[in-house]
């Protein structure tokens, strides 16, 4: 199918994986228009949208962010409706939505779907009656005693909405987690309670192209091998592995979702048995949605093959390992921060097969647009990630 002259609406131009979504768009040769929230957004300074709306406010307040949205479609016709983020989503495949705008396709999974997987306890539940590897994680159906007699401290807890390590606490013992239950840090039923999975293993991803039917087209994986904050937080250097095991745990957690179209599950290694266990599904796409393009996955063509009701040709060639994208802006305070800098395997000077999550040569003004804007939101970003 050929795209060009679709009209898209590419939503959340703040985030880092703007840049690569764009280009891929412009090689479809799609005409995009961004909504952003600031004229600094990565999505605003590129070269390649047609057109960029800027609206404060669509970060924080779903009705500000619903109503920047219609106020466009109302304006202007689109083919396509592109939301990366978990509150444009969210919107973008509520039934009302969805009533209101019959005709524009949406680059999304099915509502159903992404409300599970934007529950982790849900999609914990889904892992463990399932036997896909898992932290053990206290079910709602199950007392705090029960929960706590399958499990020893240090145990974790998060909300069971968010992404980026937001919210996330560390509990020692049994009086600290009683202490944060009764002063409200930690209300049982907004959060996930887990084990601790203990220090020592890596972090991971795994990406899939789910068909309309939720069966995959393709698969791969990730290791992160740096991350910032260095206590715990999103990966700021990661490359493609070989991984079976890991390929097929997140085959048969999104086929369990009933997933279509892209999804992302992260995983942390467990350092007692060496098996990686599902800590997350994205309900957004990645940030790292670059790599995925590198090694040949094509995602953005295949989402918008999806969203039009086209059957997708499997990919099955291999994935080059060692593929690596490059997060600049925190790997470079990781370097800062990190007192064993010069022990990174790979080496922080290390730059071949490498490319930055936002960085290209043929739309280099992001990168310097998104160091300024969150230059200045640094204190709190890491306030919020705090553990």
């Amino acid at each position: 199918m050929d795209f060009k002259g679709k009209r898209v609406l590419l939503l959340d131009g703040y985030g880092r994986q703007i840049p690569s979504i764009l280009i891929q768009l412009h090689r479809l040769g799609c005409i995009v228009t961004t909504i952003c929230e600031s004229k600094l957004d990565v999505g605003y300074t590129s070269r390649y949208p047609k057109k960029r709306i800027a609206v404060h406010g669509i970060r924080e307040d779903s009705s500000v962010y619903k109503a920047a949205i219609e106020d466009e479609l109302a304006k202007n016709s689109y083919d396509v409706l592109f939301p990366v983020l978990e509150r444009a989503t969210d919107i973008c495949i509520s039934d009302e939505f969805k009533a209101k705008y019959p005709d524009i396709k949406v680059i999304a999974a099915t509502r159903e779907a992404f409300e599970k997987a934007y529950d982790k306890q849900q999609t914990m539940r889904i892992c463990m009656e399932n036997n896909i590897p898992c932290p053990i994680t206290k079910m709602d159906d199950e007392t705090m005693e029960e929960y706590l007699s399958k499990v020893s401290f240090p145990i974790c807890a998060k909300p069971r909405k968010g992404s980026g390590g937001a919210g996330f606490k560390r509990i020692m013992n049994r009086e600290e987690l009683d202490k944060y239950i009764a002063d409200g840090t930690i209300k049982v039923e907004e959060y996930v309670i887990q084990e601790l999975i203990p220090k020592g293993g890596s972090q991971y991803g795994g990406y899939v192209l789910m068909d309309k039917d939720h069966k995959p087209q393709f698969t791969m994986a990730v290791e992160s091998c740096r991350w910032f904050p260095i206590d715990g937080g999103p990966g700021c250097y990661i490359r493609t592995i070989n991984h079976p095991g890991m390929n097929d745990s997140s085959n048969r957690l999104l086929e369990k979702l009933d997933w279509t179209s892209f999804g992302h599950i992260g995983y942390i290694m467990d350092p007692r048995d060496n098996t990686p266990k599902v800590m997350e599904i994205n309900g957004r796409i990645p940030a790292s949605i670059k790599i995925c393009d590198w090694a040949g996955m094509d995602p953005v063509k295949n989402m918008l093959l999806l969203a039009y009701g086209e059957k997708l040709e499997p990919i099955t060639k291999p994935v080059p390992e060692h593929l690596a994208l490059r997060y600049f802006h925190t790997d470079l305070l990781w370097f800062i921060k990190n007192p064993n800098r010069f022990k990174a395997n790979p080496s922080w000077f290390y730059c071949r097969k490498q490319k930055d999550y936002i960085f290209s040569w043929s739309d280099p003004v992001p990168f310097f647009s998104y160091a300024i804007e969150h230059a200045m939101s640094y204190r709190k970003d890491m306030a919020k990630r705090k553990h």
